[in-house]
């Protein structure tokens, strides 16, 4: 759950962006009302202690408006998406993801994913910190696929059951659970070391799945009108 201080934060970077939008609206209707003649004068604009030609006055107030000011607000709701995204509860903003949300939350439910999220075994940002790669390369790589699986949502262009196109990474599991004491203590861990490693085979393959089946998912079998229903994740 973000703390204050990150709230506040988000709400700042979503006035500026949007303060920044406006003014350049307003900036580019401004020029495109001037006439020609205006726009072309050779009168002096002063501008604060500047002495400045009309023409380069309006030259410097189109730039600003066309291409300075959209530059700072894509930038700051750009961050903000971003950051955003990072949150379980952004996840969720799709139907299609509520059967993973569902089962998450779900105190009856023992799959992996369930069970980290009841115990609290990872705090914030379930999703994001189980899914993402570690490492720049993997937050690069998760931010295009959420841009993917927007276009996908939103085009209507995806298919029931969704489910992973890559792989899931055993590296993600392993950078909570390696080197602990109940982890070393397994001896098969240890024998399937390079195996696992290499992700020849998947931790979900000896702990059980993380979330319900494809066959749970799809339209049509009996839990999916459970698992599908509107679900709501606290951010």
């Amino acid at each position: 759950m973000p703390t204050l201080a990150e709230v506040e934060f988000s709400v700042l970077l979503r006035g500026f962006a949007a303060a920044a939008g406006v003014v350049a609206i307003v900036v580019c209707a401004w020029i495109a009302l001037t006439s020609r003649e205006t726009l072309r004068s050779t009168r002096v604009i002063r501008a604060g202690y500047i002495d400045l030609p009309a023409v380069s006055f309006y030259k410097l107030l189109g730039l600003f408006g066309m291409f300075l000011l959209p530059l700072v607000a894509v930038t700051l709701a750009s961050h903000e998406l971003f950051v955003g995204t990072k949150e379980t509860s952004a996840c969720m903003q799709c139907h299609v993801m509520n059967p993973y949300g569902n089962d998450m939350i779900d105190p009856k439910s023992d799959l992996l994913a369930a069970k980290h999220f009841r115990n609290r075994w990872i705090h914030e940002k379930q999703c994001y910190q189980c899914h993402v790669d570690y490492g720049f390369g993997g937050t690069l790589m998760a931010k295009m696929d959420g841009l993917r699986h927007l276009l996908k949502y939103t085009s209507r262009t995806y298919v029931e059951p969704i489910g992973l196109v890559h792989p899931f990474n055993n590296s993600n599991c392993l950078h909570c659970h390696a080197g602990t004491p109940k982890y070393d203590a397994e001896a098969m861990h240890e024998m399937m070391a390079d195996v696992i490693l290499s992700n020849e085979s998947a931790c979900t393959s000896c702990h059980g799945n993380s979330h319900p089946t494809r066959e749970q998912r799809s339209p049509g079998h009996a839990d999916y009108d459970r698992l599908i229903r509107p679900v709501e994740i606290a951010k």
